[in-house]
């Protein structure tokens, strides 16, 4: 990676988060974004040229930032390690065994993986996990709300933060998705919300038999994302290969 400048190619240019990036990272002094990718390349105007295929990149690229869809994950492993890039992977929806594929590249190029670039998204796994050993016997639920067009239901963040509390609780909780009757035995419960242009929400709500405990984030402006995603850059710019996430990155 060249010392000053540093190039940079958005996957999944005109997605909503890919725009977001974009717009962040644009004018940033030691940032250059010289290409993108996307499925459907004539969806948007950009001044640098807009790709459908890692194939047909001809520049320079230093820094991949991937907000794109699932199946695009094999074009981008292998553009990394070719190139002796760096990846800040942000796609949601990957399969358990996509993931491990993913970290297991960590041996050849410098990977950070995140479903939730923000601190306070970070604080509130933090916060959760810390709250689900205390409550242990708690009834936990989630509630999670987006905008219309939110492609899955539940998001992977929340499924992320699901499995954190469980983790948190011993992993024995059944993680399930929506209700249609009782609540059997121990579960966390997850419930989607999806409307309008609703940035995001989570709320853990943790009950017992006289109490509830509320935990709530609510994502204000998706330009946190691209905001997370340059200091994210910062702080790989000295780290050796290897796979990291906000644990690396908040040091918890």
């Amino acid at each position: 990676m060249s010392e000053n400048m540093k190039n940079i190619l958005i996957c999944g240019i005109f997605s909503k988060t890919g725009m977001t990036v974009y717009n962040s990272v644009k004018n940033k002094p030691d940032l250059n974004v010289v290409c993108g990718i996307d499925e459907n390349p004539y969806s948007g105007n950009c001044d640098f040229p807009v790709y459908k295929s890692f194939d047909e990149v001809k520049e320079v690229v230093d820094i991949v930032i991937d907000f794109s869809t699932p199946n695009m994950i094999d074009q981008v492993l292998e553009f990394v390690t070719t190139n002796n890039c760096v990846l800040i992977e942000g796609t949601t929806g990957y399969t358990k065994k996509q993931k491990d594929t993913i970290k297991a590249h960590g041996n050849d190029a410098r990977i950070f993986m995140s479903n939730y670039l923000s601190l306070g998204l970070n604080l509130l796994f933090k916060i959760c996990a810390d709250a689900a050993k205390m409550l242990g016997k708690f009834d936990v639920e989630i509630i999670e709300m987006y905008y219309a067009t939110k492609v899955n239901a539940p998001g992977s963040t929340t499924l992320s933060l699901a499995e954190h509390i469980n983790e948190a609780l011993g992993g024995n909780r059944k993680i399930v998705v929506g209700r249609s009757s009782k609540r059997k035995g121990d579960e966390i419960c997850i419930h989607s919300v999806r409307g309008g242009t609703l940035t995001g929400r989570h709320e853990v709500m943790f009950i017992g038999e006289k109490e509830v405990l509320t935990i709530t984030h609510d994502t204000l402006d998706t330009a946190i994302y691209g905001e997370a995603a340059y200091e994210v850059i910062n702080f790989l710019k000295d780290k050796p290969k290897g796979f990291y996430s906000l644990k690396d990155f908040y040091g918890y």
